[in-house]
């Protein structure tokens, strides 16, 4: 005896709250049931798709019912479909599918759709196929038009919530509830705490997300629900909605995805200042493995990554070793332990006794009022020349600082038009400088509109004598963290050999520190990149 008929079904919507509708799952299986069980055809298995659109190249359900379909077990004689809109919308996968389907020996029917199994049946089922296809784009294109009119109106347009926020309807057109973000405080607060540390950190020292992870999570803190990882902390750390908007960049009505600057800004409450988002972006470019070496970055030593073997034809960094079992720590010339004693004639040198003549030099020379003064003349200059000077750079930086950002935005253009992978190293490292190329520009345009102050805001000598003590308090105190910061702020470089010791500076890092200092009480350690300073004006 021949074994009955098999079949598999399969349904699918695009949004399944079509109740009763013809077009609902339940009312497609109803009808393929109502179909094969009068026929006595054994229904094997209903492939169900929700959500997911026809044009779609791809689908989970869909390609694994194709993949069983046609297998070499032969399961199924015949695949049932509502319609063939539901099989597809786009005219390549169905006839693709259709000619896989045929060469396994198994047949699609429609239900609603009576095809002669002829040419002229072939012919309308691709023409049938045309015209689902023109329907699937000319939705699309109705969708993308109210999507690009929705956040046009300050309407959020769906998709995971950023953490901080919920959305809420806040209007309903016909059927379609038009949504906003709102402030979660619980969750808001975690957010302004995960920014302070990442800014000045628990005693003035920027924290890693890692460690901002584990303190939240120390503290009892929960990511809705979840504890807090490395990379949840970087999400938050980056996302842009906290600054109080966002972009939406919802294709045209042709597909065509805007630039930024074509981009639509959303409105949304702020959590964080812009200046402080920016301020932690610049840190953390600056931190960044490419940039800066995670010993430098993490590591305890003092002058680890700033110090430099001064012996002639040498120029290699110093590095630690230890002596005694221990007992004692120095600084070696690297060239002299990895080549040999042949290389360099330099002595190894006590970290103690180095790290104490570092600091005594700032604290007892470069910190002192009257060597501050000197240094600072150009920030304490207020005649009218200065002033007039001091414009013209104003004016000179904020035109470099819009072309700084100008360049993000081509960066972030390239990866989002496929010209570049977000993972190229090439990408990472250039997006970080001119992120904090362009928070650098943002610090100098501060420093030089509160040198044109002419209110109580405006620098003088006892502001410098006030920020002095206060750096040397932090020298000489017991957060070597703190200290270790400090130190990198106020010095370029220290080199040595047998017979000197070489501290340079900056000007421009005491500048930007002092004017900091002045501008609002520092909690924190300024950041400063010398490798930006390459303008003609006061901060050389």
């Amino acid at each position: 005896m021949n074994r009955p008929l098999r079949a598999y079904g399969y349904v699918r919507v695009s949004n399944d709250d079509e109740d009763g509708n013809n077009a609902s799952i339940a009312a497609q299986i109803a009808a393929i049931k109502d179909r094969t069980e009068p026929d006595g055809i054994e229904l094997v298995e209903v492939f169900e798709e929700l959500n997911v659109s026809g044009h779609k190249l791809q689908r989970r359900q869909f390609d694994a019912m194709l993949a069983k379909a046609t297998g070499p077990e032969r399961p199924v004689d015949i695949i049932y479909v509502y319609a063939l809109s539901r099989f597809a919308r786009r005219l390549l996968t169905q006839v693709t599918s259709e000619y896989k389907l045929d060469q396994a020996g198994v047949r699609l029917i429609s239900l609603t759709e009576d095809f002669a199994d002829d040419a002229n049946g072939r012919l309308m089922r691709s023409m049938i196929g045309v015209i689902n296809e023109k329907y699937a784009l000319d939705a699309s294109i109705f969708t993308r038009r109210d999507r690009r009119g929705n956040a046009q109106a300050g309407y959020y347009n769906g998709g995971p919530v950023p953490f901080g926020y919920e959305a809420r309807t806040v209007a309903v057109d016909g059927r379609k509830g038009r949504r906003k973000l709102f402030l979660v405080e619980e969750e808001a607060a975690a957010v302004r705490l995960i920014y302070d540390l990442a800014r000045s950190g628990l005693h003035g020292t920027p924290m890693g997300t890692r460690a901002i992870a584990e303190h939240l999570n120390a503290l009892g803190y929960r990511n809705r629900g979840k504890s807090f990882f490395h990379s949840s902390v970087d999400g938050i750390l980056t996302r842009r909605h906290y600054g109080g908007y966002y972009l939406d960049r919802t294709a045209d009505a042709h597909g065509n995805k805007p630039s930024i600057e074509d981009s639509i800004i959303v409105p949304c409450p702020q959590i964080v200042s812009p200046e402080i988002i920016a301020e932690v972006a610049a840190r953390r470019a600056k931190a960044a493995p490419k940039i800066t070496p995670p010993r430098v970055t993490n590591g305890p030593t003092l002058l680890t990554g700033i110090l430099r073997c001064n012996a002639s034809g040498c120029g290699a960094g110093m590095t630690i070793r230890t002596g005694k079992s221990g007992q004692y720590i120095y600084y070696a010339c690297n060239a002299k332990l990895t080549a040999g004693a042949g290389r360099c004639e330099t002595r190894a040198i006590r970290q103690d006794e180095l790290d104490s003549i570092v600091l005594s030099v700032l604290t007892d020379r470069i910190l002192q009022r009257d060597r501050l003064v000197e240094l600072l003349q150009a920030v304490l200059e207020k005649s009218d020349a200065a002033d007039v000077q001091r414009q013209q750079d104003l004016d000179r930086v904020r035109r470099e600082k819009v072309a700084a950002e100008t360049r993000v935005r081509r960066l972030i253009e390239m990866v989002e038009e496929g010209h570049m992978s977000p993972k190229d190293p090439i990408f990472a490292e250039r997006l970080a400088q001119h992120r904090q190329n362009v928070a650098q520009l943002e610090a100098s345009e501060r420093s030089l509109g509160l040198q044109l102050e002419r209110g109580p805001q405006r620098i003088s000598e006892d502001t410098v004598t006030k920020f002095g003590k206060l750096i040397c308090e932090h020298l000489q105190g017991e957060n070597s963290a703190l200290r270790k910061a400090y130190v990198r702020l106020l010095i370029d470089s220290v080199s040595v050999n047998n017979h000197a010791i070489h501290i340079q500076g900056s000007k421009a890092a005491l500048e930007s520190a002092v004017v900091r200092s002045g501008n609002a009480a520092m909690n924190m350690v300024p950041g400063f990149d010398r490798k930006w300073c390459r303008l003609q004006d006061s901060n050389l």
